[in-house]
């Protein structure tokens, strides 16, 4: 079983971790066949929506899996394959829970969600509520109201991707990990300064910190085993 550590115990870690992003059901068949393809990784994320297997192909290969695995299914606008509604990406994650230690939802969807959400804290698998933004970096408003956001839905941590277009963008997400002290917080950066916030930000406080295994799924990132590599010995 790959669920070897409670949600607990990843959300309270006082190291950052790498979640290692498995985005492709080639990936998915590598890695089962191969656990040392993820070398450097804390975590796994099955990104179940552009892994795009029915639940009857991707449970045995998951199963496979030695690390904890963190599932989800992304939302269209947040980036999400193949136009999945909410009871598509509903059902991916159900039928996945028995194998998780950690359940991705997109703020945006908590509501539509509130029944794998509810199943998942049953089987005291963690929730964390993410926000995406492939454009920009929204004002301070908008990245503190995630944490308000999660909190509402009594989630366990909170996601922020945003689109980096200057130094300062940057420098505010730094400040959102330092000054969110009610949740775990993972923020990271996309774009041309995408690899360098991926650093900086895991060394002031972003819990999970994302690279990818097999092949990148979002502007900016490191593959896992990098990451790993660079922030040991940063």
């Amino acid at each position: 079983m790959p669920q070897l550590d409670s949600s607990k115990n990843l959300l309270h870690s006082s190291q950052p971790l790498v979640v290692g992003a498995v985005s492709s059901a080639a990936t998915l068949e590598a890695l089962a066949s191969d656990p040392s393809l993820a070398e450097g990784c804390d975590l796994l994320e099955l990104r179940l929506d552009s892994i795009d297997l029915a639940p009857d192909e991707s449970r045995p290969l998951a199963q496979k899996l030695t690390l904890p695995l963190l599932i989800t299914a992304r939302h269209p606008e947040e980036g999400g394959l193949y136009n999945l509604d909410a009871t598509e990406r509903a059902t991916l994650l159900d039928t996945h829970l028995d194998l998780a230690t950690l359940m991705d939802v997109e703020l945006r969807s908590a509501l539509e969600l509130e029944k794998v959400i509810a199943k998942a804290k049953a089987r005291n698998v963690g929730v964390i509520g993410s926000f995406h933004d492939f454009n920009a970096t929204p004002g301070d408003e908008v990245l503190r109201g995630a944490g308000d956001f999660a909190l509402q839905f009594k989630l366990e941590a909170v996601k922020v991707a945003t689109t980096l277009q200057s130094p300062n963008d940057l420098a505010r997400l730094i400040q959102l990990v330092a000054a969110e002290k009610r949740l775990p917080v993972a923020a990271m950066g996309m774009g041309n300064l995408g690899r360098a916030s991926r650093l900086v930000l895991a060394k002031c406080g972003s819990l999970l910190n994302y690279g990818y295994v097999g092949e990148s799924n979002a502007p900016g990132q490191w593959a896992a085993s990098e990451l790993k590599k660079l922030l040991n010995a940063l």
